[in-house]
């Protein structure tokens, strides 16, 4: 994505048109910009990692580099932080729900930052989301546990123990799958693998979908369980 070198450009409030923010102008004055804010997310001074990711958060929204897509790519980058902190093993928080459910909070507390340094309210914020965020994924992983000990006991019956544990895991990494992909990750042959997912389909395990030349095998316990929304508190 290049740097925004138009002027002009004006954060407005969406239901009023009320221009709210200005962010800074010129190619320089931004790259510059950047560059303090990425010494500042690497600095090694002691500061708590969550607490770091917050006001970084601030800054690039407050930069606001990009022509289009600053949110998005703002939003990604809290998790990646969290990652290169060692915070998280992978990026599996996802942040940005909290943040457009709050849509309202969240650029309320961004422009009193700008306006007033408050810069507590904007942590405390930043910090409850976190939490909030953490304990509902946990509650999501537990689920697709337990979802995934229960499907692998009828799996085995509708197989008759035939399919293996690597089967087993294949049909829990995403939502569907394919035949060639059993053959690759199970060393079988394609009538192999053709059985094991079709005993499945029979017993209402799985469901196929046609895309093109290729065939898919839905597991919609899965699926269902992972695009359920729930209260994230």
């Amino acid at each position: 994505m290049r740097v925004r070198d138009l002027t002009g450009t004006r954060i407005a409030n969406p239901a009023t048109g009320e221009v709210i923010y200005s962010p800074p102008e010129g190619r320089d004055v931004i790259n510059e910009k950047l560059s303090e804010w990425e010494r500042f997310i690497h600095a090694d001074d002691g500061l708590d990692p969550l607490v770091r990711m917050a006001a970084a958060h601030y800054q690039f929204e407050a930069i606001h580099p990009f022509s289009d897509g600053n949110g998005r790519t703002g939003r990604i980058l809290n998790v990646l932080m969290l990652v290169e902190a060692g915070v998280l093993r992978l990026p599996v928080l996802y942040l940005s729900r909290y943040i457009i459910d709050s849509k309202n909070d969240y650029y309320r507390l961004l422009l009193a930052v700008t306006a007033e340094s408050a810069w507590e309210q904007w942590v405390l914020y930043v910090l409850t989301g976190i939490e909030l965020t953490s304990r509902y994924t946990l509650r999501k992983i537990d689920a697709i546990r337990s979802l995934q000990d229960d499907f692998n006991q009828r799996a085995r019956v509708a197989t008759r123990g035939g399919a293996d544990a690597e089967f087993q895991s294949i049909l829990f990494e995403q939502p569907y799958c394919r035949i060639s992909t059993v053959m690759a990750r199970c060393g079988v042959s394609r009538p192999t693998a053709t059985g094991w997912l079709n005993a499945l389909v029979e017993h209402g395990l799985l469901q196929t979908m046609k895309v093109g030349r290729d065939k898919l095998f839905i597991n919609r316990e899965f699926l269902e369980l992972l695009v359920r929304r729930e209260p994230l508190c």
